[in-house]
Order: structure tokens, then sequence, then C-alpha cells
């Protein structure tokens, strides 16, 4: 048998084309099975409510430490410019 371009043999024909043309109900069927062999997160209410208050937190705690690290920034930004302009004003210090 001669290869065809794909890699397959050319008297190969695999099932959907076989029988002509593929059943939608065959892969609706089969995206079934593969959804209900997959695990799948709790979905109650306590679990929702949970994640959104971890997620809440989490967000929280960012935005938090986002504030500081700009405060601490500023904070070190005024120190440098004190000191720059006392050593301008007092040469002694140079």
């Amino acid at each position: 048998m001669a290869w065809h371009p794909t890699g397959r043999r050319s008297g190969h024909v695999d099932r959907l084309t076989a029988r002509g043309s593929f059943s939608h109900e065959t892969v609706f069927a089969d995206l079934r099975l593969a959804a209900m062999k997959r695990e799948r997160e709790p979905s109650s209410k306590a679990y929702r409510q949970d994640r959104f208050e971890n997620t809440e937190r989490a967000a929280k705690e960012t935005i938090e430490a986002e504030q500081r690290a700009r405060l601490e920034k500023t904070k070190r930004l005024k120190e440098l410019r004190l000191s720059q302009q006392q050593g301008a004003k007092d040469p002694a210090i140079k």
C-alpha cells in the first residue's frame, strides 16, 4: 500500500469516514462521558462563599502591601532629599 501525505497508508480509512459521516450524537456522548469522568470542584454555597472570602482577603492584603511599599518609598525619597539639601547648605558635612 502507498503512503498518504498525512502519514497514513492510502488504504487506511478511519472509523469516522468509514461510515460516510460522523454522528453528532457520538461526539456529544464522548464529551459528556469525559465531563462525567472529570473531577469537579464542590459547588456548595458554603464553598463558593469561602472561596470568595479568600479571594477578597488576598486582594485586600495585596492592596495594603502595595500601599505600605509606596509609603516606604516616599519616606526614603524624602530622607534622601533632606540629606542632599543639608549637604548643600553645610559644606563642612562633605
